[in-house]
């Protein structure tokens, strides 16, 4: 997981300073404005839609083998999914770096959290995490620096 971890970092490294990190920008900044000077959006958004479909199905295939029984529950448990989203909204979504800082602080918050009170508490301190950050840092922890 590791090796995926990092592979998908630089991937999204790569991405960021490349011709496509730079449409990506445009059409998430104004997607108009980025169609009238020529970005071409329909193929960037086909190419961002394959690039991290790709990386979630790397990120996704060595579940069985945690888990070590699938199962519908198991594979869309509503904690990966929020998750993912808050992970993200944390640490910040305009560069590469916000969802790693993101992820590493929140699995180190829940694995405290698992510790110290209850594995129950889990989705709990994500969902106060969550409406934290989006009131007080809506950029993530990445924008709050960057202002600051």
């Amino acid at each position: 997981m590791l090796i995926v971890a990092t592979l998908s970092v630089v991937v999204a490294r790569a991405v960021e300073r490349s011709w496509l990190g730079y449409g990506f920008t445009a059409i998430r900044d104004d997607e108009v404005a980025a169609e009238a000077t020529g970005v071409p959006t329909l193929r960037l958004k086909l190419v961002a839609t394959g690039l991290s479909g790709a990386l979630m199905g790397m990120a996704g295939a060595p579940l069985p083998y945690y888990v070590s029984f699938l199962e519908p529950a198991s594979a869309f448990n509503l904690s990966y999914a929020v998750n993912t989203i808050a992970m993200a909204m944390i640490g910040g979504t305009k560069t590469w770096l916000g969802p790693l800082i993101g992820a590493v602080l929140l699995a180190t918050v829940q694995q405290v959290a698992t510790v110290t009170i209850s594995s129950e508490i889990n989705l709990l301190v994500v969902g106060v995490l969550l409406v934290g950050f989006v009131m007080l840092a809506p950029n993530g922890i990445v924008g709050l620096l960057r202002r600051r």
